[in-house]
């Protein structure tokens, strides 16, 4: 972020200042949380620029190369602490949790094509900085305190501002190992619903092993020790395969374990007509007509690329046949049973008694449109 703003670094100004440039400048949102010391939240003016792409960061990259990031400085993480600030901004609807790489682009791209849907898709202070800072680069447990609470939830509302001026609905995608901290977030946002997607960690760590993921540079570091549930001197042993696996079923154990209002839907599952259904059931929202088949448009379209250029192809069975046998049974050695789990939880929109199966395929919902 530093490359990217570095006038946001250059220029800190106090609690004070900070909070009289937020009032009289609707664009400013939070860039970044830099946790060293006692913390600081980068901030920057994006103006009226909607978060179209399919990463908040992208939307900052794309307004930093066109020099379109006006006002920004940082200031004391206790900016957070004033709930007066943040009051005009759009409540979250729903939380989109994730394992990666299992639709959770897909989901977050059709829930942001009507114009007045605002989505914060992995929203860079949320990335690293802000759980880095409450457990002092994990050294420590983030505990549900008053004060980290209040921060956490104004940090949110804080990337909800209403700055293009119709927005009515605010959605928030996590970062896939913030799941890990679904129960906290819940604490501070206790009556927002969420969705957890997943998918066979077999094809989620084929596609990573084609392009890579942030999770892996966390191997070998605190970080990587929390999120793989192993000492840093073992993690940092593993192969990637096997490092992923370890992090993985850590996020499905999390996911099991929790007490968040989330609902739980398999890769397989998700598609154009069990979408309605999704996010019905699973968020409460009940779309009209327009704005429904605004959201189904997305599923023509591959979700990582935000001109619409290129078609989505299934590609489970490619990513089946990606990995050796002898990977893919460490894999479901660590994993499957946890999946297993998943898949018959009571909070799956799918389980076996009710499940209704998707048809995922693009070429198909095509045909249904005509």
């Amino acid at each position: 972020m530093a490359d990217l703003v570095p006038h946001a670094f250059q220029r800190h100004v106090d609690v004070d200042e900070a909070a009289r440039l937020i009032r009289l400048t609707p664009g400013l949102v939070p860039l970044a949380i830099d946790p060293a010391g006692a913390g600081r939240v980068i901030w920057g003016d994006l103006g009226q620029h909607p978060f179209r792409e399919w990463q908040y960061i992208f939307t900052i990259a794309e307004l930093a190369r066109a020099q379109a990031i006006g006002t920004a400085f940082s200031c004391p993480v206790d900016i957070l602490d004033q709930d007066d600030l943040f009051a005009d901004s759009l409540y979250p609807s729903a939380f989109i949790h994730h394992v990666s790489r299992c639709g959770s682009t897909l989901t977050t791209k059709a829930l942001a094509r009507p114009a007045h849907h605002m989505m914060i898709s992995q929203g860079a202070p949320l990335q690293r900085g802000f759980w880095a800072l409450i457990t002092q680069n994990w050294q420590h447990r983030a505990e549900p305190t008053p004060t980290v609470l209040r921060r956490l939830r104004n940090l949110v509302l804080a990337m909800t501002r209403r700055r293009v001026g119709n927005e009515r609905r605010a959605f928030v995608k996590f970062i896939s190992w913030n799941v890990v901290y679904a129960d906290l977030i819940a604490a501070a946002f206790p009556d927002v619903p969420g969705l957890f997607l997943y998918r066979d960690p077999i094809e989620v760590i084929a596609s990573v092993k084609k392009e890579t993921t942030a999770v892996l540079l966390t191997k070998g570091t605190a970080q990587g020790a929390f999120l793989s549930g192993l000492p840093v001197d073992i993690g940092k042993k593993l192969s990637d395969v096997d490092y992923l696996a370890a992090c993985y079923a850590q996020y499905f154990e999390a996911v099991l374990g929790c007490k968040a209002n989330l609902s739980l839907v398999n890769y397989r599952d998700l598609g154009p007509n069990s979408f309605t259904q999704i996010i019905e059931r699973g968020l409460g929202l009940f779309p009209d007509d327009h704005e429904r088949l605004e959201m189904l448009e997305q599923f023509r379209y591959h979700s990582k690329d935000d001109n619409n250029a290129s078609r989505f192809e299934d590609d489970r069975k490619a990513k089946q046949m990606a990995l050796t046998d002898e990977e893919k049974a460490r894999i479901k050695m660590r994993c499957s049973d946890l999946l297993n789990q998943l898949d018959h939880s009571t909070r799956n929109l799918f389980a076996p008694d009710t499940r209704l199966r998707a048809v995922t395929s693009s070429e198909t919902f095509a045909r249904q449109r005509q």
